[in-house]
């Protein structure tokens, strides 16, 4: 399949999603040039058997791989000149990837992003500022970049990661998702790091994608899931600001965990592993 250089890549990291890894799969077979590069991260299910059957590039990866080192396994397979990274339970609409692909003409954008639907095709808010302070203290993140996002493309600070897209020549500079980073705050991270190298991250209305959501974590615990969240968050803020200026609103961060904690142990430890 790599005899000829691809126009898009779609990079798919699965984890026990086998059933929806098929269907991201299936949903990809409209679209023509492109490849499908699926990277199993030590699935416990019967998706290596499944994808045996599908003529795709499969990549198998040790359980232990995050999300980002996934990524970067995926990437080095690739042949396209356009790059999407997603997560295994996406499901691709019609046009999606032509827009994505068009968008990235323009070489003011580094990460471009399709509007990303829940599965009763409500919209998901994937994108915001990066977290301050007032976010931190209100413990909402602030999505006030864009008004209408049924349409149009807009110009916002980060996207979340469960589907990017971007030339592989930028993830190249960009050195692409930090590997050490094993879970959650890899999409903060490069949009921060593409906008420091003056590349815009856009969200695109008319590419649109349905994302389920929680495939992975479901079979996490809530206490290990807070977590690595507070871990992401307090990074994206150390990021964001440097470590002295972050201090404040990490402290409020660490004050809703605790609190959060507090709470559980209160109701029989409801947020135990």
């Amino acid at each position: 399949m790599q005899s000829a250089r691809m126009d898009v890549s779609i990079i798919i990291i699965s984890h026990n999603t086998c059933a929806l890894t098929l269907k991201c799969l299936a949903s990809l077979r409209q679209f023509e040039k492109i490849e499908a590069i699926v990277v199993d991260t030590g699935s416990a299910d019967d998706t290596s058997e499944a994808l045996a059957h599908y003529d795709n590039i499969i990549v198998t990866a040790p359980s232990s791989t995050g999300y980002a080192a996934a990524a970067h396994l995926g990437v080095a397979r690739a042949s396209g000149e356009t790059i999407i990274i997603c997560n295994a339970d996406t499901e691709f609409h019609p046009g999606s990837i032509q827009r994505l692909q068009a968008v990235l003409i323009d070489g003011s954008i580094g990460i471009a992003a399709p509007r990303l639907l829940n599965t009763d095709g409500t919209l998901q808010h994937s994108w915001a500022r990066f977290p301050d302070i007032a976010s931190e203290w209100s413990g909402c993140l602030d999505r006030s970049e864009i008004d209408n996002p049924e349409r149009g493309t807009h110009k916002v600070s980060w996207v979340g990661g469960a589907c990017i897209a971007l030339k592989s020549a930028t993830w190249d500079a960009l050195n692409g998702y930090n590997p050490n980073i094993m879970f959650y705050g890899e999409d903060t991270d490069l949009c921060w790091r593409a906008q420091q190298a003056g590349l815009n991250t856009v969200l695109i209305s008319d590419a649109v994608v349905t994302h389920h959501g929680g495939s992975s974590s479901s079979a996490r615990s809530p206490l290990w899931l807070r977590k690595h969240l507070l871990r992401a968050r307090l990074r994206d803020l150390r990021t964001a600001h440097g470590p002295l200026a972050a201090i404040p609103a990490q402290c409020i961060s660490l004050a809703r965990f605790i609190a959060w904690l507090l709470k559980g142990i209160g109701t029989n430890g409801a947020h135990r592993p």
